[in-house]
């Protein structure tokens, strides 16, 4: 499985435990996407912030934005009987 994402810091940590002092505070039940990493059942990749079409679903975005992310993930406008 591929998990686009676009912190870098996030990736990081999900990649290589040698930043563990500085992410000690994490809970250890979230450790699980470092070693599903380590056991490469799933790969995380970088991507930049303008082409994160998760976005669509956790952010406020322009209405321009919004557009486009609609056409890529494959949806269309929901339009009323009637109307």
């Amino acid at each position: 499985m591929i998990i686009n994402c676009d912190n870098q810091r996030a990736i990081t940590l999900a990649k290589d435990n040698k930043f563990h002092s500085q992410a000690k505070h994490i809970n250890l039940r979230y450790h699980f996407i470092r070693e599903a990493v380590e056991d490469k059942k799933i790969n995380v990749n970088y991507i930049l912030t303008e082409e994160n079409v998760a976005d669509i679903f956790t952010k406020a975005l322009p209405k321009a934005k919004f557009k486009i992310f609609v056409k890529k993930l494959g949806m269309q406008p929901f339009e009323k009987k009637g109307s």
